[in-house]
């Protein structure tokens, strides 16, 4: 597995739009820019410069933020 393929790269549309069909919300700019802004948070917290999928997800379940998407 490519190394960087652990990690999402939040400048990457189709990265975020995977994210979003997993969690079966709408693949929208508005719901990008929340995951942008939710994966900056989550670093922020996590004192990471680069966020795993399994990272992120548990980020977002943990915090009921998938909820906020549309």
């Amino acid at each position: 597995m490519n190394r960087d393929a652990k990690f999402i790269n939040f400048s990457e549309e189709h990265e975020l739009d995977y994210i979003l069909k997993k969690y079966g919300k709408e693949p929208s700019k508005e719901n990008r820019d929340f995951l942008k802004e939710f994966g900056k948070k989550a670093k922020e917290l996590l004192g990471k410069t680069m966020l795993g999928h399994e990272e992120f997800y548990k980020y977002l379940e943990d915090n009921s933020l998938i909820e906020t998407l549309k």
